[in-house]
């Protein structure tokens, strides 16, 4: 059976190491707008990053946090306004931090963003709220985009809960468990998770010896391990900030430990290191 988009990409055939942009490419643009994604395409980027919730009329729209006041020129939470309302405002440049200009850009509904990367991007839908699940599976399949779509949700291994019970929908849609690398016992919950099929792992870590100690088992179940290097993340001090002044020192470093895709909020500095040191196809 052909491979799909999205199962294709994250291959470990594919010898490329992926590079994720987070929210899209923000700095100089809006977060999570249509905007953002079209730089992130222009990048480079294999996998564009974005976050979705649901309104008060139930119409799925793209942004990241609860409310619109950081991010917008409105204030509100929500899932308690209206899709007009929130379509209404309009997005502040950048993260939307004090003295960021306003834009023209609106906070995009899911069906939208989809419909404008598919065939040209990968988007890993971040699910803000379990509530929205069923809604936004529905909106995958419906608009026939599971070929182009990554799902994700955290599991945790010390209590064997997997909250969104996503089990199922991984058959139909790539799924990508987010899990942390707990001391001495990676490798092993690994093995334990390996009834999801996923192709790729979202990894937190403390110690990067457990990185290193998975290599075999990781190649032995064919998955490609995705690692964050966003300021925020917290990964020792692999970060996008020490990145842009030693990039061999944080992304050299996580490749040698087996890692194989990077989500970023440098994501052209990122894909023209891997391309001048082999990491990518030109």
């Amino acid at each position: 059976m052909m491979k799909t988009l999205t199962r294709a990409l994250i291959a470990p055939e594919n010898p490329d190491v992926l590079v994720i942009a987070h929210r899209g490419v923000w700095q100089a643009l809006a977060e999570n707008s249509l905007a953002a994604l079209h730089e992130a395409i222009l990048q480079g980027a294999d996998i564009i990053e974005i976050d979705t919730q649901t309104t008060a009329d139930s119409h799925l729209v793209v942004i990241h946090d609860a409310n619109l006041d950081r991010t917008c020129n409105f204030q509100g939470e929500v899932s308690t306004l209206s899709l007009e309302t929130v379509r209404g405002a309009r997005l502040k440049a950048s993260d939307g931090r004090e003295g960021m200009m306003l834009t023209h850009e609106r906070v995009p509904l899911l069906e939208e963003l989809l419909e404008e990367a598919r065939g040209r991007i990968v988007v890993n839908v971040d699910i803000k709220y379990p509530r929205d699940v069923e809604r936004v599976v529905s909106l995958i399949l419906r608009m026939n985009m599971a070929d182009g779509v990554l799902l994700k949700s955290k599991i945790d291994m010390t209590t064997q809960r997997f909250p969104l019970a996503l089990t199922d929908i991984s058959s139909t849609i790539p799924f990508m468990p987010i899990l942390h690398a707990r001391p001495g016992l990676f490798a092993q919950d690994l093995r334990h998770i390996e009834q999801f099929g996923a192709q790729m792992i979202e990894l937190n870590f403390t110690d990067l010896a457990d990185v290193i100690a998975a290599r075999d088992e990781l190649q032995r179940l064919g998955v490609r391990l995705w690692v964050n290097t966003l300021d925020v993340s917290h990964s020792l001090d692999f970060s996008d900030s020490r990145a842009a002044l030693d990039p061999d020192g944080v992304w050299g470093v996580l490749i040698d430990a087996g890692v194989r895709a990077f989500q970023t909020d440098n994501v052209d500095q990122l894909v023209r290191w891997l391309k001048d040191n082999g990491y990518k196809n030109a």
